[in-house]
């Protein structure tokens, strides 16, 4: 066995080479590689001295993935000359007045912002309502005054909450609006105190707040006081349109045969018209978790049609219409909309309200229902029916599944801040279940409250367990609030009827999710220092994964004190030091079977402490260091008294460490070429390391101790880590655009334990006790743009030498149309399962999906023969069809789940990008 050791070191060793190499290596997807893009309802621009400058006004952003910037006002200098001599230029960005920065689910407001960017795709300039308009000499408004004294002083970035001050600017005269107008034929006259102007044929009018674009249009100037001005630089009093007429106006277009608009007064008329107004973006931020990313993105830009013989613009943003249809379906004849009798559309601000009465539901031209009031934000993309779906299932029945938008009826601000879905199901074969989703944001804040309800009429839950409350149901509370002095307060309330509620009703909750406990966890980080305070306790009374394989208990703490000390530098920075202390109070611990001791209430105090010092000779990282812990307990597990109590005095034990870890960066390019796998030179880049613990001081054995964590699982051992990290890189892409691909991934990992002693991990499943000498083995290949072979989390067993645990895959990605995905997965004496999945974009609106899961040999023991062998069986297979249409997705699902003894099928419909509020039953 020694040989096999040798012989390993030697090969790990091998792939060293000495003749080059590199202090560090930065491998990040830089940001000036996204595109940079500025947007507006206006934007204005100018040039001096290679910087070309952008004003924009009206709900401005700038996009940069990941970052995303919104405010009232923007100004950017494009340093445009840097961009014509190099691939990379500057973007300086100054924001004013509501400033929102978005990055990813966070978000955080101020009223100033400046901030510098670097970009290698130029700058994307987009104004809503009318083109750019371009000046030939700086214009110097205050914002742009006060973002050039910020750009004066030098500084990365500036970030302020105070409402900025005014500056005093130069002295330029107010000009009118000025109104473009372009047609075949133009004439003007005046006529008492107005000017008017007929334009006639392939009129196209531009003006500061709208386009129009018309057969022909009349055009009413004011001209009381400017008498020598051109009728295009007067104030516009009114004007009418006719003929194809189409009106923009920010994320608005209006649709007519004619329209007349007094602008004065903010009146008029439109016959035979439509009024298509966009769903905006939400207001984005971490609401929940990462999960949720990503599930409004289809319906941003979604449209709402308000349509009626005669529409009347009674006040400024205020609209009624007389038998007037509202639809999401932009086909001439809607395949579905609501028909109303009264239809009033006010326009405030980030808001378009939609109230109608006595309305009629159609599907075609077939009356489904009927609503006597309905009140919708269409800016807000609100849906009343979230998401609903039927089907059947052998354990279930027939089934009936809805999500309602609660907020979605009444509208008001509430929906800037929150979300209430309230969720309604039929089961046939379990009863009638209910549910409600409450999800709340704010600056510093935020949280969701999901509650859920059913009585069970069922007899047995999976696996034949008797149900024995009919009553069943869960409350899930999270929240968490940043305060002040750099505090945080995350706090969580739990209850679940039994312990088999989750899986028999929630499965996906209950596999992916964390556990349902009842939690106050307030922490504060500061420079190098933390301090955290915790109350963890079970109310249910149980485990909430009772159901799984899990080995760990279940340990409250009530409550549990940290002080911790990170990396921080001592002697001239000569030695850093790193310190932990701890005092917790275990009232009780739950396990998922009963031990023959059953742990008491126990107060724990535990110090470790560790001195490391960094050392660099030449190329190589060394980072030796030693570590003392102190861990003192209230009672101990000892039954060698006369009385055989279950608890034995106070005791407590020191554990010495020390160690070190050793690592070197190398790297080396080969002038390698092959068109079949697109190679274009390679780069190896290889890191050895060397990590090696050993603790030659225990002072008790951790049998005498109540086991709730890895702290009192700590045992006299020897650890060995050596291993290489491989990585070899390439070119790919159109010669001018090349960017690095990582063609192979290399990483190799032995784990040696001179004494046997083994290595205690507080995993997923617990305390983890791994004895055996292994290799842990990680491989991923790129050998095409869309195929990629992966192999990863393989650990290859040096004493018995064989496989515990072995995985393969190859990924077919070719997004939108498809993307196929092969693999195999081995676990040794537990499982060998073939994997397959598969999506196709059919068409643009079909789409197919199908996944397979078979094992070869399942550690079920009910299907385990008498000789010991277990018999292969099918985990799970679906099939499911999707068509999409203008705002919705309806799915087709058929599977079979032998693990669950279930077979079903559903159909499902729901809005695009918007994903079910919670995960029912099986799915």
């Amino acid at each position: 066995m020694q040989k096999i050791h040798i012989l390993i070191i030697l090969a790990i060793l091998f792939v060293v080479n000495r003749d080059s190499y590199a202090d560090g290596l930065l491998s990040v997807k830089y940001i000036e590689q996204k595109p940079f893009s500025l947007s507006a309802e206006t934007v204005s621009t100018w040039k001096k001295e290679g910087i070309r400058v952008f004003v924009a006004h009206k709900e401005a952003k700038v996009l940069q993935a990941p970052f995303q910037i919104t405010a009232d006002t923007i100004v950017c200098w494009f340093h445009e000359e840097e961009a014509i001599q190099s691939k990379e230029a500057t973007v300086e960005v100054y924001c004013e007045g509501n400033v929102t920065i978005l990055q990813d689910e966070n978000y955080e407001k101020y009223e100033q912002v400046y901030l510098r960017f670097e970009t290698m795709t130029g700058v994307v300039v987009n104004p809503y309502t009318q083109p750019i308009k371009t000046f030939e000499e700086a214009q110097k408004t205050e914002v742009v005054l006060r973002g050039e004294e910020i750009r004066s002083r030098k500084e990365e970035e500036y970030l302020s909450h105070e409402i900025p001050k005014k500056v005093l600017t130069s002295d330029t005269p107010e000009k009118q609006e000025i109104v473009d107008i372009i047609a075949d034929n133009i004439d003007s006259w005046q006529e008492e105190d107005k000017r008017i102007v007929v334009a006639l044929g392939n009129v196209k009018i531009n003006k500061k707040d709208a386009a129009i674009d018309a057969d022909n249009v009349i055009l009413w100037f004011d001209q009381k006081k400017s008498e020598d001005s051109e009728y295009s630089e007067l104030p516009l009093s009114a004007i009418y349109a006719e003929g194809n007429v189409m009106m923009r106006r920010k994320d608005d277009m209006l649709i007519a045969d004619k329209i007349f608009e007094n602008i004065e007064e903010d009146k008029g008329i439109l016959i035979n018209s439509q009024i298509k107004t966009i769903l905006q973006p939400q207001k984005q931020g971490a609401i929940r978790d990462e999960s949720q990313k990503g599930k409004s993105e289809y319906l941003e830009g979604l449209p709402v049609y308000v349509s009626g013989e005669q529409i009347k613009h009674v006040d400024k943003g205020q609209y009624e219409i007389k038998n007037g249809v509202i639809t999401t379906c932009g086909y001439g004849h809607p395949h579905y909309h609501f028909k109303g009798k009264k239809i009033r559309l006010i326009q405030r601000g980030k808001h378009n309200i939609i109230s109608s009465t006595n309305n009629t539901f159609h599907v075609g031209s077939y009356p489904m229902g009927y609503l006597p009031y309905l009140s919708l934000d269409v800016r807000k993309k609100e849906k009343i029916l979230r998401n609903w779906e039927f089907g059947s299932s052998s354990r279930f029945g027939s089934f009936l599944s809805t999500d309602w938008d609660l907020f979605a009826i009444t509208g008001g601000s509430q929906k800037d801040w929150s979300d209430l879905i309230f969720s309604l199901d039929y089961l046939q074969e379990r009863g009638l279940g209910a549910g409600i989703n409450f999800e709340y944001r704010g600056q510093d804040a935020y949280g969701f409250l999901d509650t859920y309800y059913i009585k069970d009429k069922g007899e047995f839950d999976i696996n034949d367990i008797p149900v024995e409350d009919e009553d069943r149901g869960s409350i899930l509370w999270r929240h968490r609030q940043e305060l002040p002095y750099d505090f945080r307060l995350d706090m969580e309330y739990s209850y679940l009827s039994d312990p088999r509620f989750l899986r028999e009703f929630f499965r996906h909750e209950f596999k992916e999710e964390k556990d349902r406990e009842t939690v106050l966890y307030l922490r504060r980080i500061h420079d190098t220092t933390a301090q955290t305070f915790l109350i963890n306790e079970q109310l249910n009374g149980f485990d909430t994964t009772v159901d799984s394989l899990r080995e760990k208990r279940y340990a409250e703490r009530l409550p549990e004190l940290t002080y911790q000390i990170i990396g921080e530098p001592i002697w001239d920075n000569r030695l850093i030091f790193t310190s932990e202390s701890s005092a917790t109070h275990f009232d009780s611990s739950l396990d998922r079977i009963d031990e023959p001791v059953q742990p008491q209430s126990v107060i724990r105090l535990d110090n470790v402490n560790r001195i490391t010092m960094p050392w660099k000779p030449g190329f190589f990282n060394i980072n030796p260091f030693v570590e003392g812990r102190v861990t003192g307990y209230s009672e101990s597990i000892d039954t060698s008294g006369p009385n055989d109590e279950p608890n034995g005095p106070a005791t407590g034990r020191f554990i010495g460490s020390l160690g070190f870890d050793w690592s070197s960066t190398h790297w080396r390019t080969y002038s390698v070429y092959n068109d079949f796998l697109r190679i274009n030179r390679l780069r190896h880049i290889f890191v050895p390391e060397l990590r090696y613990v050993y603790n030659p001081v225990v002072t008790e054995d951790p049998n005498t101790f109540y086991q709730y964590d890895e702290i009192d699982a700590q045992d006299s051992s020897q650890i060995v880590v050596i291993g290489v990290k491989n990585m070899l890189q390439t070119k790919r892409g159109e010669p001018g655009f090349e960017k690095n691909v990582d063609f192979v991934y290399f990483n190799l990992e032995y784990y040696i334990f001179p004494t046997d002693a083994g290595i205690f991990n507080d995993g997923i499943n617990g305390i983890v006790i791994r004895e055996d000498n292994f290799v842990n083995l990680d491989f991923r290949c790129k050998l095409t743009d869309i195929v990629t072979f992966v192999s990863e989390r393989n650990e290859f067993n040096t004493e018995e030498f064989r496989f515990d645990v072995l995985s393969s895959g190859f990924e077919i990605y070719n997004p939108p149309k498809w993307q196929y995905f092969v693999g195999h997965r081995f676990i040794r004496d537990i499982s060998s399962t073939l994997i397959l999945a598969a999506d196709y974009q059919i068409s643009e609106k079909w789409s197919v999906a199908a996944r397979e899961m078979y094992d070869f040999k399942s550690l079920d023991t009910d299907d385990t023969d008498d000789d010991g062998e277990s018999d292969p069986k099918n985990l799970r297979t679906n099939f499911i069809l999707s068509r999409y249409f203008h705002d919705w997705v309806a799915s087709l699902t058929l599977e079979l789940d032998p693990v669950r003894n279930d077979s079903s099928y559903r159909f499902d419909i729901s809005p695009k990008g918007l994903q079910r509020t919670r995960n029912r039953f099986w799915f």
